[in-house]
Parts: structure tokens; C-alpha cells; sequence
């Protein structure tokens, strides 16, 4: 069904391209990171100002897609 695994995450997520926060947590745990590391990453920034409430294509970016 999907082409890739960005089209995947992008599809779970809201009109408004979020995920919710579950989501968010499984994604970033699939490849070994939490929000706590997202945000000692990005400068103790939080974690929903980071990223707009959960934004699927912010979090890949972040991980690197």
C-alpha cells in the first residue's frame, strides 16, 4: 500500500499532518529515541514547541529521512 516509510507516517497522521502522541513516542521508539532526546538535542527546547504538537514530517526529518 505504502511506497516507503515516510509515506506511512505521514499517512497516520491528521489532516493537519500530526501525530498524536503515542504515535510520536512508538516512532521515535522504533529507532531508538525518546522525547527526552529530542529535546536535550535541540537545546532544551520543548518538545511540542519543537515540533508543532507531534508534526510527522518535523520528526522525520529529525530522524533523519
Amino acid at each position: 500500500m505504502f511506497t516507503s516509510f515516510e509515506e506511512s507516517v505521514i499517512h497516520s497522521a491528521d489532516a493537519l499532518g500530526n501525530l498524536t502522541y503515542a504515535a510520536a513516542a512508538r516512532l521515535l521508539a522504533s529507532h531508538g529515541f525518546t522525547f527526552s532526546d529530542l529535546e536535550a538535542d535541540n537545546h532544551g527546547l520543548s518538545t511540542e514547541d519543537l515540533l508543532e504538537k507531534w508534526n510527522a514530517e518535523a520528526l522525520l526529518s529529525w530522524l533523519g529521512y
